[in-house]
């Protein structure tokens, strides 16, 4: 680092030059380590790199995004669905094992839409329509009851081996997002009218509220005035189904509401302060990707401990049982102002320089080891957008959808 460049700075420059590192001639890897399942294209990291290639403009990385939604697009299947990973090398394309990953189809829209908006290229989403269109009919598909909110099974998104299941915040504001470029891209009045409506649906159905009770966007009556009993603090329900309700923290659903025009701006002020007052560890300023951490004592325990494809991964304070996410902490932060940002950014760049840029998967939450994966290009990414949003005001959800 030269004495005139800050840790903030070093931090950018590191994360730069880790997505540079990620290029192929067919679209970024998910890390440099060439270990279990990252040599792979992966429609949620590969999104996630390339919106901090478009923030920060560098055209060598854009092109390559480029490829990434390009091979993506080429092994879309006749639903509309698009894989979770493509294995160039073996000719491998995944669209999950024990589930479909249902957020690689919205990541996918949501990258599609955000090149488009970007780079104010009019023929690339010309060229790529029926294929966005194909896969917003897919994802219509998963309103199974037909009447909004998508039904997401467990281990459908990015918390493949965590509890999430059912009308999953998290996969609905994602959704959100990506109606809400299109429709600001297109002006189709069909695609307008589906967002206004699951806009008003998540503002109602995680946000219990007496008043609400008998309003018809309520999914289950009975279901929702036990919530109203149940809900103790400004934080939504995380998910429900037809017999339950949530209300533990996913703080990457709640960073993506806090940065989107959902809720008011109060609510949005309300949620971050109780956030960042009682889900942080005072020691350690990552986030934790959900809280609290789930113990063999907690009834979701035999939930949790028989969800995993390899071997069991969430044990208290590891991976997304209470492990802390660079990933979802730069999607938290980017919601914060200036003033209240740039603290937090330095933070952030601290402990990614404490161990020397290997941007790790994440940090046991109470020992604050650097664990799982290292040299992942979505660490790296989500740095970029929280650098980008807090220094130079570039607000994700505004660029995406031009709202």
């Amino acid at each position: 680092m030269t004495p005139q460049m800050t840790t903030r700075q070093e931090a950018r420059e590191k994360s730069v030059a880790l997505l540079h590192e990620l290029i192929t001639d067919v679209g970024f890897l998910a890390a440099k380590e060439d270990v279990e399942n990252y040599e792979r294209i992966w429609s949620r990291d590969g999104v996630v790199a390339g919106i901090a290639s478009l923030l920060i403009g560098d055209e060598k990385l854009i092109a390559t995004f480029k490829k990434t939604l390009d091979l993506l697009g080429a092994h879309q299947d006749e639903t509309g669905r698009i894989p979770s990973n493509v294995t160039p090398r073996k000719g491998h394309v995944s669209y999950g094992t024990t589930v479909g990953r249902v957020d690689a189809t919205i990541w996918y829209v949501i990258g599609i839409m955000a090149f488009a908006k970007l780079t104010n290229d009019t023929s690339f989403f010309e060229e790529r329509k029926q294929s966005v269109d194909s896969a917003l009919f897919y994802l219509r598909c998963l309103e199974l009851n037909g009447r909004g909110l998508l039904y997401i099974p467990q281990g459908g998104d990015w918390a493949d081996e965590y509890i999430n299941h059912g009308y999953i915040l998290f996969d609905e504001v994602l959704y959100y997002y990506a109606l809400s470029a299109y429709a600001q891209h297109t002006d189709d009045q069909k695609t307008i009218t589906q967002k206004n409506k699951l806009r008003k649906l998540i503002a109602i159905n995680y946000f219990p509220d007496e008043k609400h009770c008998d309003n018809p966007l309520v999914y289950d009556k009975a279901l929702y005035r036990y919530a109203v009993t149940q809900r103790s603090t400004p934080l939504p329900a995380s998910y429900f189904t037809n017999h339950s309700i949530r209300f533990n923290t996913d703080t990457f659903a709640i960073a993506l509401l806090l940065s989107c025009d959902i809720l008011e701006q109060q609510q949005r002020d309300d949620i971050r302060e109780y956030v960042r007052a009682n889900i942080k560890h005072n020691s350690f300023p990552i986030f934790p990707a959900f809280h609290p951490v789930i113990t063999p004592k907690d009834i979701e325990w035999a939930h949790l401990n028989l969800n995993f494809l390899y071997e069991f991964r969430n044990k208290p304070n590891q991976y997304h049982n209470g492990g802390l996410w660079p990933l979802v902490h730069g999607f938290f932060i980017s919601s914060f102002s200036k003033k209240d940002g740039l603290g937090a950014l330095d933070d952030f760049a601290n402990v990614l320089a404490r161990d020397k840029y290997i941007f790790p998967e994440y940090y046991h939450g109470t020992t604050f080891k650097a664990m799982g994966t290292t040299q992942l290009g979505f660490s790296a990414a989500s740095y970029l957008i929280a650098y980008e949003s807090i220094v130079n005001g570039k607000d994700i959800y505004s660029i995406i959808s031009g709202v």
